[in-house]
């Protein structure tokens, strides 16, 4: 298998936040290989920034007016490779943690809400505070709005959840969580060139789907069945194929076939069931007697 058929396994067998980081990663190769390219052949690159500059998020109420879409396209874009870095760095890792408890839907609703929400909070505070644009009016792009709605979600989501810090020292993950947010509250006044509130305004998203989340509001539904339906449009059709290995031979029934047929598809679209609830919401999610008949179906496979 070579780098190239890897890459697509990978992306395709692996989590939402595996595709995320792709996504990501794929766009900041593509503006970079034309970017050089450019450069190297001495052609003004204009073009290419302009097409960049339509997919960033303005905080300028004509300019946002104007670009919309940016609300959305501007959390698949970045800075520079440090930017990039250290955002799939923390995404990767808050990102399983939030799959395997919540799983993949939820993981791609919250990034991109949690992304929309900071974008909304961004540009609220943005045209509410003078200081912010007192050297004109900021764009933004980057993930970071959406890491921290993932990564305050599965804080909030189990606050007792402990993990080893440079895998030595044994935090709990609400902790260091709850330091990043205080690290962008204090710099709300910095002119830095960061999006604290647009930091904030996601990691506030993550905190308020998980407290509903819990009290059994779950405020992403809609996302989900809308990305479902949308998914579904373009989802061919599967065939199902059965090897069998060894001799063939035909079982004793005491049923008739049809009430035989009858029973075992039952029983095959209970476990398609469990395994779809599993797929939607993580293991977790899963309550006693379903786990216990996944096992036993288990065992006669």
């Amino acid at each position: 298998m070579n780098l190239l058929e890897q890459l697509k396994y990978q992306f395709k067998q692996g989590g939402m936040y595996i595709k995320l980081i792709y996504i990501n990663v794929g766009i900041f190769i593509f503006f970079g290989l034309f970017t050089t390219l450019f450069k190297l052949m001495l052609w003004n690159t204009w073009q290419i920034d302009t097409f960049k500059n339509v997919l960033i998020l303005y905080t300028e109420p004509y300019e946002l007016f104007t670009h919309p879409w940016g609300i959305i396209s501007y959390m698949f874009l970045h800075h520079n490779f440090g930017h990039l870095f250290w955002n799939m760095i923390i995404l990767f890792f808050v990102g399983r943690l939030f799959e395997d408890s919540l799983g993949p839907k939820k993981m791609l609703s919250t990034y991109i809400v949690g992304g929309i929400f900071g974008a909304l909070i961004q540009i609220i505070a943005t045209n509410l505070f003078p200081l912010l644009s007192s050297n004109g009016y900021p764009v933004v792009l980057g993930a970071s709005a959406s890491v921290m709605a993932i990564f305050s979600a599965i804080a909030f989501y189990n606050p007792n959840r402990e993990v080893y810090l440079f895998g030595t020292f044994k935090i709990k993950l609400i902790a260091i969580a709850l330091v990043y947010i205080l690290l962008d509250f204090l710099r709300l006044s910095n002119q830095d060139n960061v999006a604290h509130f647009a930091h904030l305004g996601g990691a506030l998203w993550g905190y308020i789907f998980i407290a509903n989340f819990k009290k059994g509001k779950d405020f992403s539904k809609r996302f989900d069945k809308w990305m479902s339906f949308l998914k579904g449009i373009f989802k061919r059709n599967k065939i199902k194929i059965v090897y069998s290995k060894g001799k063939k031979t035909t079982p004793k029934r005491t049923k008739s076939d049809y009430n035989y047929n009858e029973d075992k598809n039952n029983r095959q679209k209970k476990v398609d069931a469990i395994l779809d609830k599993i797929k939607d919401s993580g293991y977790e999610s899963l309550s006693k007697e379903e786990k216990d008949y996944l096992f036993d179906a288990s065992k006669n496979i």
